[in-house]
C-alpha cells in the first residue's frame, strides 16, 4: 500500500477557512474521520483485504501551516485550543488529522484542570483571540490515570502508594469527582447489590473516562466565562480505540454529537453520567457473557 503527499506548485493557494465553533467542530470530525480511513485501509492491506490502490494526500505548505519560503517563521493562529491526556497512544493532532498551527494543545494524565493549564489557556484567549474559534477536552478510553482514581475509590488501602506523592496524589485526586459521580450513576441504573466486583471496576473505568471529560468541560466552560463572557465555546469527547474514533457517547451514533458542549451545571453533568451508563450497559448486555455485571440486576 502507497500513501503518498502530493504537492502541486502550480495549484491554487487556499486559505484555512474556520469561520465560528461549528466549523472548528466540523473540521475536527472530518479530521477524525480522514485518520480512521487511512488506518482502516492500512488495517485491510496488513489483512491482504486491500484493492492496491494507493492513498493520494494532497498538500501545500499553506494548509499544513507550513512558511512559504526558507527562513520565514509563520504567525500562531490556532483555531482550537485542546486538553488531552499525556497517553502517547492518543497523540492530538494525529488523532484530529490536523497539522501545524492548527490545535494549541496542552497534555496532561487524566486531561485534569490544573492552574498551569489554565494559565496556557488564559494565554491563548487573550494572544490568539483571533483565530482560536473553540476549546475542546479530550479524554481516551482505557486511561490510567481513570483506573488509578477508580482503584483508589474502591479500594482506599491502595491509596498509602499515592498519597505520599503530592503531584501524583493531585491528579487522582480531581478525578474524584468524577469517579463519585460514575458511581452514583450506576448503583442508582443497578439498583441492587453488586455481585461482580470486576465487572463493576471495569464498567466504573468505561463510564468514569466520559464523566471525567465532561467534568473538566464543565469546569473549564465556568472559568472561561468568568474570563471572558464572549470567549470559545467548550465543548468534549473521548477517544476510543477499537473505532478509532472521537465521540461523546460510548454507543456511536452517527446523529449524535462527535464532540458535545459542555455541561451547564451539576445537574446536566448527572443526566449526561446517567445517560453514559445506560449506553454502557446496553452495549454490555449485547457483548459481554452471562456472568457480566448485567447478572446482579433484579
Amino acid at each position: 500500500m502507497d500513501v503518498i503527499y502530493r504537492y502541486d506548485p502550480f495549484a491554487p493557494i487556499v486559505a484555512r477557512q474556520i469561520p465560528d465553533a461549528d466549523a472548528a467542530i466540523s473540521e475536527l470530525v472530518q479530521g477524525n474521520d480522514r485518520f480512521k480511513s487511512i488506518v482502516d485501509r492500512m488495517q485491510q492491506h496488513t489483512l491482504g483485504e486491500s484493492t492496491g490502490e494507493p492513498m493520494i494526500l494532497p498538500m501545500s505548505p499553506m494548509t499544513w501551516g507550513l512558511p512559504l519560503f526558507p527562513g520565514a517563521v509563520p504567525t500562531q493562529a490556532p483555531f482550537a485550543a485542546v486538553l488531552g491526556c499525556s497517553d502517547a497512544r492518543v497523540p492530538t493532532e494525529a488523532v484530529f488529522d490536523q497539522t501545524f498551527n492548527n490545535l494549541f494543545v496542552l497534555r496532561i494524565a487524566g486531561n485534569v484542570l490544573g492552574s498551569e493549564c489554565l494559565g496556557s489557556l488564559h494565554y491563548a484567549l487573550r494572544n490568539l483571540k483571533e483565530s482560536l474559534k473553540l476549546v475542546v477536552v479530550l479524554g481516551h478510553a482505557k486511561c490510567g490515570a481513570v483506573t488509578a482514581a477508580v482503584d483508589t475509590n474502591l479500594s482506599p488501602d491502595a491509596y498509602a502508594n499515592i498519597a505520599c506523592t503530592f503531584p501524583l496524589r493531585s491528579l487522582v485526586d480531581q478525578i474524584q469527582i468524577a469517579v463519585r459521580g460514575a458511581t452514583h450513576a450506576l448503583e442508582t441504573y443497578l439498583g441492587s447489590p453488586i455481585t461482580d466486583k470486576a465487572a463493576f471496576r471495569s464498567t466504573l473505568v468505561a463510564v468514569t473516562s466520559y464523566v471525567n471529560a465532561a467534568v473538566s468541560a464543565l469546569e473549564l466552560q465556568r472559568e472561561l466565562d468568568l474570563y471572558d463572557k464572549e470567549g470559545p465555546r467548550v465543548v468534549f469527547g473521548v477517544y476510543e480505540f477499537e473505532s478509532l474514533r472521537v465521540q461523546s457517547s460510548p454507543e456511536f451514533r452517527p446523529e449524535e454529537p462527535r464532540l458535545r458542549s459542555a455541561p451547564r451545571n451539576a445537574k446536566e453533568l448527572a443526566d449526561y453520567a446517567f445517560e453514559v451508563v445506560t449506553e454502557v450497559m446496553s452495549l454490555d448486555n449485547r457483548d459481554l457473557e452471562s456472568g457480566s455485571l448485567m447478572a446482579s440486576q433484579s
